[in-house]
């Protein structure tokens, strides 16, 4: 989804507020190990051909994380349908799994924003592959602003709401007939720290995560009785074109501005993080649907960064009942 406020904003643009508490709002204290990169648990070597006759549908295929989990899922031998904005950007990643794996595959071009178009897409898969088994929503990146500085909320806010929130909507719904018949199917969302932390100026991606967040709460209580699985997932600090510190910010208007102190200041905390690899999400993605230990994390929200068999070890151990007490891994307002 492209963003573009124009030139003549961002020259009239006010200076922002500098001070940026990222290392405050993404420290997090859990006990377990911690991961930036795949690792034996989630290796996707691991489940080779345990997927095969399953049909996955990706989103946001053509890059990045979404290539990576094609890929994966290919391994593990699923027939692959991925969807990307034009037959171009994704007949290189079809090209690899043909040769790499030779496992079926689809390749589905479509604006998932427009009317109907998630509905129209699974109709596909179901026609060309059969029904759909897992459903990988890969919600594309925003774009970072303070909201007193959005020109007109429907113009840049409300459309990348759509893209973060409808879009994997709309796909759930129009999979879980299916699903619901056969008794089966597992379905995955990409969320992000943003859902459950305060982090200045990117209050859209924000807002849509944590509502997706929410929605997955809900969908599990509705259908875990069902035979679905469903997963909200953070995928990791997987650089993209938000923040990735070799981009150049001036030729990018719908960055958060031109004001020189804040883009100087952005730029060396992107360029200081510890990133995490796609390959991080994409096994992650992968044990989720290939191990069936991890059904006991349904409904919860799942850290890619944190050890995937430590927690499904914990929580079959003496950490299930405390999580239920304590509702422990959902979105929630805590009172004194």
């Amino acid at each position: 989804m492209a963003l573009n406020l124009g030139s003549e904003f961002l020259v009239s643009m006010p200076p922002i507020e500098t001070t940026l508490p990222f290392d405050k709002t993404v420290d997090n204290h859990a006990t377990l190990t911690k991961h930036r990169d795949t690792y034996s648990f989630i290796d996707p070597y691991r489940f080779k051909n345990k997927l095969r006759g399953k049909v996955v549908l990706i989103t946001q295929a053509h890059r990045g994380i979404g290539r990576s989990t094609a890929i994966a899922f290919a391994q593990a031998g699923a027939s692959v349908c991925c969807v990307g904005p034009n037959a171009d950007s994704l007949e290189p990643l079809l090209r690899v799994i043909k040769e790499k794996y030779g496992t079926p595959t689809l390749a589905l071009t479509a604006d998932l924003v427009a009317p109907n178009a998630a509905p129209q897409i699974v109709k596909l898969v179901e026609q060309y592959r059969g029904p759909v088994d897992i459903l990988i929503n890969i919600t594309p990146a925003s774009y970072a602003r303070p909201i007193d500085q959005e020109p007109n909320i429907m113009k840049d806010w409300w459309p990348s709401l759509e893209a973060c929130l409808r879009v994997p909507l709309e796909l759930i719904h129009a999979v879980l007939p299916s699903m619901i018949e056969r008794g089966q199917g597992t379905i995955i969302s990409t969320t992000m720290l943003g859902a459950v932390i305060q982090a200045p100026y990117l209050s859209a991606h924000g807002t849509a995560a944590a509502a997706l967040l929410k929605f997955h709460h809900h969908l599990h209580s509705e259908t875990s009785s069902k035979g679905i699985v469903s997963f909200p997932v953070h995928p990791g600090l997987v650089p993209s074109h938000l923040h990735d510190p070799n981009m150049p910010f001036h030729g990018q208007p719908e960055y958060i501005g031109q004001e020189p102190e804040f883009r100087s200041k952005f730029v060396k905390i992107a360029g200081d993080m510890e990133w995490s690899s796609a390959g991080l999400a994409s096994g992650t993605f992968l044990a989720l649907c290939a191990d069936p230990r991890a059904k006991i994390l349904s409904g919860l929200y799942v850290n890619a960064e944190r050890d995937l068999g430590e927690v499904i070890m914990k929580m079959e151990a003496d950490w299930g009942e405390k999580v239920r007490e304590d509702r422990l891994y959902l979105l929630k307002v805590d009172e004194y």
